[in-house]
């Protein structure tokens, strides 16, 4: 089963529209991927939807956390990655899948889609995943 980390872009998506990165979280539900995350991702995207400019409230919050932790693997990175210089906040997502040996990152972040791979890596956006492992 493909192991795979989504970034803060993908979860905020997947939050407030139903799209392809809503699919994702759909497929690990489903059981047909394994969906990775760390402490520091849901931080991240805590921080990131509770801004007013997304309406949701605390409760609201609270809820798309724990639906998220239910159908995800929830991992400690041990090791600090300091690769991506011009946005820090990116190597999260890089030490969660080193840590979890991700087969993919799918993100809508250009710092992460521009290196198209870390290591072994594979790093692609919702669509270019679904056309590669689930064409219609």
């Amino acid at each position: 089963m493909l192991k795979v980390v989504v970034d803060t872009n993908v979860l905020i998506s997947a939050t407030i529209i139903q799209g392809k990165q809503f699919e994702i979280l759909k497929l690990s539900k489903l059981g047909k991927i394994n969906l990775i995350t760390s402490p520091n991702i849901l931080k991240e995207f805590e921080e990131v939807i509770s801004r007013e400019k997304f309406g949701f409230s605390k409760e609201q919050v609270s809820l798309a956390i724990n639906q998220i932790l239910e159908i995800a693997e929830l991992i400690i990175p041990q090791h600090k990655i300091d690769f991506i210089k011009s946005d820090p906040d990116d190597n999260i997502v890089l030490e969660c899948a080193q840590e979890s040996n991700a087969d993919i990152i799918i993100s809508g972040d250009d710092h992460l889609l521009d290196l198209k791979k870390y290591k072994k890596i594979q790093i692609m956006n919702a669509t270019e995943f679904f056309n590669t492992y689930y064409k219609e």
